[in-house]
């Protein structure tokens, strides 16, 4: 495999890792909602960090640009939003 693949994966992994991070920020801050249920739900969002590596670094440049686009596009959004 071409090293832009194995990089795109990395990046991709990294932006999904920073997605799940800010969502389990988010839920301990609910209200009525102990942090071992925020945990456990932020746990299970981990699995998308490494599917979203395997599908970067199988899919074509174009698709896998595209899938990097749209986690840096929602983190950049809610960076301006706050």
């Amino acid at each position: 495999m071409e090293w832009w693949r194995w990089v795109a994966a990395s990046v991709e992994a990294l932006l999904l890792l920073v997605l799940v991070l800010l969502w389990y920020d988010g839920l301990r801050e609910k209200r009525n909602w102990q942090p071992s249920w925020a945990a456990r739900a932020a746990g299970v969002g981990l699995v998308v960090v490494p599917l979203g590596f395997l599908v970067v670094l199988l899919v074509p440049l174009w698709l896998g640009l595209v899938l990097l686009a749209i986690p840096a596009v929602t983190i950049a959004a809610m960076a301006l939003a706050s």
